[in-house]
């Protein structure tokens, strides 16, 4: 190989170790993805992440495993809790078990990545020994020693200063609402706007909705940059242009505090759509029906309920 050849071989080589150094640099810098992969067995439940829910489940079935991304529940460093409530299993589309099985229980595993990286990018680093994944929390519920109808177990995980480079407020500075007079009127007619407004098609006034939910899901994944906004927001707009039909009316829905008393929601009671929202729709699009979960709280200093989640 002649000289020159060889220098031009060592410079590129060189520069490809310090951009791959750079982007891991840049990537530790933005933070870390925090994922939980959750699974279930013979049994209803929910899994809070500090107060909120990020997963339910009050369906027939059981046994798979999925993944949901959690860092918009992550407000600031340090101890995070989480809850999981466990309800006796569904046994038919409309009826429940009177309490809960003894083979229930519930499996959580918290992972933390670097993100975004590809199926190359992880093959490669692992070619070279470098970690791009870390093991946060595995927890799985204690066998259930006798027939209750509802139990609930606790447990924590820790992020590190390093880990969360995003600043969202959430419901940190929300107003407590258990105590305010006119709530249930303020829900109720707020969820009957969100149902005009998406059989309406008004595709900006349902984005405003939604505007300080997905504003603070883009900023808590801070390597897409203001693109993963943009892309929500015109998801969103999108959606809102569909024609659907609301389906499974609910008779009757129960307000429910999270958030330590700063969030509220309203969940059916009625025995097909108990544990879900009393909003549902369906489109021609989708196969599958879309429950309308979110979560509701009052902004410090204002008297006006928003989307928070």
């Amino acid at each position: 190989m002649k000289k020159q050849n060889l220098i031009i071989v060592i410079l590129l080589f060189f520069s490809g170790v310090y951009l791959h150094a750079q982007k891991n640099k840049d990537q530790t810098e933005k933070g870390m993805l925090f994922t939980l992969k959750y699974e279930h067995q013979d049994c209803s439940y929910e899994i809070l992440v500090n107060d909120v829910p990020v997963v339910n489940f009050f369906g027939l079935g059981g046994g798979f495993s999925l993944k949901k991304e959690i860092n918009q529940y992550i407000l600031k460093p340090g101890k995070q809790d989480i809850t999981i409530r466990i309800y006796p299993q569904k046994k038919t589309e409309d009826s429940f078990e009177d309490l809960i099985s003894e083979s229930a229980k519930v499996k959580i595993v918290i992972k933390k990545n670097k993100e975004p990286l590809s199926m190359l990018d992880v093959a490669e680093a692992r070619e070279k020994g470098i970690q791009t994944e870390w093991d946060v929390l595995s927890f799985e519920t204690p066998a259930i020693e006798k027939n209750v109808p509802y139990i609930e177990f606790k447990t924590s995980f820790n992020v590190l200063d390093k880990d969360i480079t995003w600043k969202i407020k959430g419901w940190s500075e929300s107003r407590d609402l258990r105590n305010d007079p006119d709530l249930r009127k303020q829900v109720d007619a707020f969820y009957e706007n969100f149902k005009s407004i998406l059989a309406s098609k008004k595709q900006q006034e349902y984005l405003k909705l939604l505007k300080t939910s997905i504003h603070e899901e883009a900023e808590s994944k801070p390597w897409f940059g203001a693109d993963l906004e943009k892309d929500l927001s015109n998801e969103m707009l999108q959606y809102a242009n569909e024609e659907r039909n609301f389906i499974y009316p609910c008779e009757n829905a129960e307000m429910k505090f999270y958030g330590n008393g700063k969030i509220v929601t309203l969940i059916c009671k009625d025995s097909t759509t108990y544990g879900y929202s009393p909003l549902i729709s369906k489109t021609a699009k989708n196969v599958m029906p879309k429950v309308h979960v979110f979560y509701l709280h009052k902004p410090k200093g204002s008297n006006e309920l928003e989307i928070i989640r």
